[in-house]
């Protein structure tokens, strides 16, 4: 392949990225519209149900943020009942944030504002995407 070609596809490699990135800030921003909710809470709820629940250090990790900020963001979804504080049987001063059955359910009705064709059109393009980029990933360790 020509060097000219090659710089073609990273060029459109790079914007078609950056439009997704754009995209899934606005479908965030759609899932967040009419909830009273931030973003950020919203993703948050989101990890804790892919995660079954994280620390406040993976929390602020995640988001890259300081452990205040997580303490005052998990202070509010509890105070809306969507979040609550596990202490560890073997360790009680380890803490997990998790989602209380209120916080199921609120994940639940806002992905209901799509159609499910829509999802699972979206599901199975975003899928082959990771898995493509995951193979490129291998190959270059």
């Amino acid at each position: 392949m020509s060097n000219n070609k090659q710089m073609q596809n990273v060029e459109t490699i790079m914007k078609e990225m950056l439009e997704i990135q754009q995209k899934s800030k606005m479908f965030v921003q759609l899932l967040s519209d009419q909830e009273s909710l931030s973003q950020n809470q919203l993703i948050l709820l989101l990890q804790l149900k892919f995660e079954g629940g994280m620390k406040p250090t993976e929390i602020a990790d995640f988001f890259n943020v300081t452990p205040g900020a997580v303490t005052s963001m998990c202070d509010k979804l509890e105070s809306m009942n969507l979040v609550q504080r596990i202490r560890e049987k073997d360790d009680r001063r380890v803490v997990k944030m998790m989602l209380t059955n209120a916080g199921e359910e609120k994940v639940k009705s806002i992905f209901l504002k799509f159609p499910n064709e829509k999802l699972t059109d979206m599901t199975k393009v975003l899928v082959e995407v990771n898995k493509l980029m995951s193979t490129i990933f291998e190959g270059s360790n």
